[in-house]
């Protein structure tokens, strides 16, 4: 069987799926990236910083760059232009299927109308969700409309999570079209970091002048509006000075809410709030291993939210608002951590509260959350399931 997958540029969350697929007997496997961001060190336009992965996104597997453009070319016009030569290197390929990584941009979303009419049978996984925007009843409706005619050219799918598959099931997409493969960390890779740095964790904490006694609230991703960074020093402001002369703040990251965010941070804090910038895969054991709790408090766009899976592994327990996709998957009780509500200061300040409460801190065994080695075998099968009844 042949296997073509479509994505926009390498992901790291995503090269230990295609790497596990890739030593599938009799599946021939070929990722086709529209560009090659991430891989060569280019400016990320949410990080604001110029960086390249440090853990190898495309080693493992047959892959082919469509161009060299950065994510820019991937968007209008050029993006369209750009779908024409992925059709065609895809119909050189001879593929049984096509596996498509997300709906968009115009890159994607135009391949996919010119595979569709090129007779691909067509597979999508795509980070999908009606609940990490907000819109009006008039916008809703006329997404539905068209996203509901969309799917329509695929012919299987596999969403990251519960509310992906109610997303699925409101625009009309059948049950039994539905394959749930959650959103998944390379789980190997930072379990040898979680080996590594977790026996290190109180010697990292009296370097940085961290207290037995004192509680370490950590930040991890980009900082720009989407994340809602700014929202973290605003609930520190209503703690009591006895809860916050107790608190540290790691900020790990980069964007154009940087300075802000820093600014605020330490006005609460002081020097018991640290920033230390954009810090690679390999570079992010130690901050983790260091903390008690994550908050990520998105008011958009958050889909899922991969350093979520990143910090329970580590055995944090995390803070996240309910724009989180995995919130509803990963936290189901206290012992993994707490949803607020999005754009709430006052609300995330009471759970900052809560927090204080004992817990042990070890690491969850990887099995017990989403990891991309089951769900390379789950798409096998499936994949396999289809081409058979085809």
């Amino acid at each position: 069987m042949r296997l073509a997958v479509l994505v926009t540029h390498p992901v790291q969350y995503f090269a230990p799926i295609f790497r596990e697929l890739a030593k599938q007997r009799d599946l021939q496997l070929k990722v086709f990236f529209g560009c090659n961001h991430g891989v060569i060190p280019r400016e990320d336009p949410n990080f604001g910083i110029v960086f390249q992965w440090d853990c190898k996104p495309t080693v493992g597997f047959e892959h082919e760059f469509l161009s060299t453009s950065s994510l820019a070319g991937l968007r209008g016009l050029a993006g369209v232009r750009l779908a024409t030569k992925a059709t065609v290197a895809i119909n050189r390929y001879q593929p049984d299927a096509v596996l498509i990584f997300s709906y968009s941009p115009a890159f994607i979303t135009a391949s996919t109308l010119l595979l569709h009419l090129a007779r691909h049978k067509l597979l999508l996984r795509a980070e999908t969700t009606d609940d990490a925007l907000t819109r009006s009843y008039v916008k809703d409706k006329i997404r539905q409309f068209l996203l509901a005619g969309y799917y329509r050219q695929f012919t299987h799918f596999f969403p990251i999570g519960t509310n992906s598959i109610n997303h699925y099931l409101r625009m009309g997409v059948d049950q039994s079209r539905l394959t749930l493969v959650h959103y998944a960390i390379d789980t190997d890779f930072f379990q040898k970091q979680v080996d590594y740095w977790l026996p290190q964790r109180e010697c990292l904490r009296a370097i940085a002048g961290i207290g037995q006694q004192d509680y370490v609230f950590i930040y991890c991703g980009k900082m720009f509006p989407a994340k809602n960074p700014l929202l973290i020093p605003d609930a520190l402001a209503m703690l009591s000075p006895r809860e916050r002369e107790k608190i540290w703040l790691l900020a790990v990251g980069d964007g154009e809410l940087r300075e802000q965010f820093e600014r605020m941070a330490k006005g609460q804090l002081g020097e018991r709030a640290i920033f230390v910038g954009f810090k690679n895969q390999s570079e992010l054991g130690q901050y983790y291993a260091m903390a008690d709790v994550l908050i990520l408090p998105s008011q958009s766009g958050e889909t899922w939210g991969l350093v979520v899976n990143e910090a329970l592994q580590f055995g944090l327990r995390v803070i996240v608002s309910d724009k989180v996709g995995s919130a509803i998957d990963l936290i189901t009780d206290t012992n993994r951590g707490w949803i607020f509500k999005s754009r709430n200061a006052a609300e995330l300040s009471k759970v900052i509260s809560q927090a204080f409460t004992p817990h042990k801190l070890s690491s969850i065994n990887f099995y017990d959350i989403p990891h991309p080695q089951k769900y390379a075998q789950i798409l096998s099968y499936k994949l396999f399931e289809f081409i058979s009844f085809l």
